[in-house]
């Protein structure tokens, strides 16, 4: 029987350790690996691990909260803008839906996340603003 996930302990530089795990091994399966932190469950949503330079995001979800009282906003304009690398802000190319009960989401183009660090900040005239930053690899 082949086997099919095996995690290793990577050690990079001196003082880091990444698991590394190759799944799909086996006769004529082709392998994958993902490398991950210490303490991070393989499969979780970690931010850093999650992201590559210069791929488009499908479907990022975030929240926007009423400034007032606190309340999920459901409806009107949620306005995206964009950073990379410190640079110009400049308006995302795809706007947000709302998907339901205050979360909306966004599609990130390859343009937009052709940076190692991405700030997103999501605002709405009723809203406090939602701010994010990505880092890619």
């Amino acid at each position: 029987m082949p086997i099919k996930d095996v995690i290793v302990p990577g050690f990079i530089g001196t003082n880091t350790i990444k698991f590394i795990v190759t799944r799909g091994l086996g006769s004529a399966a082709t392998t994958s690996h993902v490398y991950s932190d210490p303490n991070i469950l393989v499969g979780d949503m970690h931010g850093d691990e999650m992201y590559r330079k210069g791929v488009a995001i499908t479907g990022y979800t975030f929240a926007i909260i009423n400034k007032t009282d606190g309340s999920a906003i459901t409806s009107g304009t949620v306005t995206a803008k964009v950073t990379k690398d410190g640079g110009t802000q400049g308006t995302s190319t795809n706007s947000a839906v709302h998907e339901g009960n205050g979360q909306w989401s966004i599609n990130l183009t390859a343009t937009e996340m052709d940076a190692d660090i991405v700030g997103v900040v999501f605002t709405h005239s009723s809203a406090v603003p939602e701010f994010i930053t990505i880092r890619t690899r």
